[in-house]
């Protein structure tokens, strides 16, 4: 779920408009219509023109935090009630799980309304097979998942689901996706026992992860019935993680524009774009370490026994300097590099490096949307890195 504050072509044609708002906010996208997109372009192109920095601050940075603070404190504030939750009850795995999965349905509600129906549907269907494969494919459920999945998400993009609904709540379907796919072949591999059906549900719908991400492990969540509590280190966590999502968010709204405007040339433009949407990507990706670890999650304990809430989405200094594209591709969001190495690659290895490599982009490609663009840029990624690495 990235946020895509526009591009400098004011006369795209449909298809572009509909590979430019995928990453909007959902409030912005309901009802949102492509005359409605080139008013939002225009306006923005020519409010940010001559600006002084004093009125950017008056007339775009305090509307943008205002606007981002109502969509997404609510979820914050939600994470903290089920961290204390989790304290009041730490003996007691029902009622935390069931805080999880309570506060998850509000949350899916409050930002995909009557849309969280596919992800209810698709979590059912995981849970099915599952429950089938158990005693009919014990070793095959992760496999079977992922092409259930697979499945799911083309059939709903390509004929189900209308386009702007799908754009809404596609991040929160790749999240659980992943989540399914995984302890689905954790569980075939025997590093976790078969899931109940509250357990199940509550790690697929853990208000900490359920919206903006980022994908953690069954086991992982297991964690959180065992939450260190508050402490120093926690509350800097949260307020370090925040501070730095609206800063980035401001940065791509308000910020881009003002700095690098269209009359510099279309390589500076292509460049403010590209730094637009990065960080949007960032601000998502900060803003999940703060409702991970609101919630209480995303900590370990260090050799002499202390706890270090080190959870990390994303490194955006390896990706702004790399010295590799093999840095780019891991630090751009690091659990998920991390599944799909574990889930994808290592899985296809077996067919060769170079497959494995291909399909382990397909995945990614076929998670993030059926979108030719990014695909063709998810594959080339792969064949780049792939020959880097050779």
């Amino acid at each position: 779920m990235e946020w895509d504050y526009g591009d400098d072509d004011i006369l795209m044609d449909e298809m572009d408009y509909e590979d430019n708002i995928e990453g909007m906010p959902p409030e912005m996208l309901n009802g949102f219509t492509h005359e409605d997109y080139l008013n939002y372009l225009a306006d923005t192109e020519v409010y940010h023109h001559d600006l002084k920095f004093s009125e950017v601050l008056d007339q775009c940075v305090g509307g943008t935090l205002y606007d981002g603070a109502m969509l997404t404190l609510p979820l914050l504030c939600l994470c903290f009630t089920v961290n204390l939750c989790t304290l009041i009850g730490e003996d007691l795995e029902v009622f935390v799980h069931g805080i999880a999965i309570f506060s998850g349905l509000i949350c899916l509600f409050q930002f995909f309304h009557f849309n969280m129906t596919y992800v209810l549907v698709l979590s059912a269907i995981g849970y099915l097979i599952m429950v089938v494969g158990h005693s009919r494919f014990p070793h095959s459920r992760g496999v079977v998942s992922a092409t259930a999945c697979a499945v799911y998400l083309i059939l709903c993009e390509v004929f189900v689901v209308r386009a702007s609904d799908w754009h809404q709540v596609r991040g929160a379907q790749m999240i659980l996706a992943m989540k399914l796919i995984s302890v689905a072949f954790d569980a075939d591999q025997g590093t976790v026992k078969l899931p109940s059906l509250l357990e199940y549900t509550a790690y697929l719908y853990n208000v900490g992860t359920v919206i903006f991400g980022p994908w953690i492990s069954f086991r992982d969540y297991l964690n959180i019935c065992s939450s260190p509590g508050l402490s120093r280190g926690w509350l800097w966590t949260v307020i370090k993680s925040t501070g730095l999502a609206y800063c980035c968010l401001v940065t791509s709204a308000c910020f881009s524009q003002w700095l690098i405007p269209t009359y510099y040339g279309k390589w500076w433009i292509a460049y403010r774009d590209a730094q637009s949407f990065r960080m949007s990507h960032y601000f998502v990706c900060f803003f999940s370490q703060a409702t991970l670890a609101a919630s209480g999650l995303g900590w370990s304990k260090t050799a002499d026994g202390h706890v270090k809430w080190d959870a990390s989405v994303s490194r955006p200094y390896y990706i702004e300097l790399p010295r590799s594209l093999v840095e780019v591709v891991t630090y751009w969001n690091v659990p998920m590099h991390h599944w799909l190495k574990t889930y994808v690659f290592k899985t296809a290895r077996p067919l060769g490096n170079f497959a494995a490599v291909l399909l382990t982009y397909a995945a990614s490609s076929l998670l993030h949307g059926l979108n030719f663009q990014l695909a063709a840029v998810l594959l080339s990624l792969g064949f780049y890195s792939y020959i880097e690495h050779e």
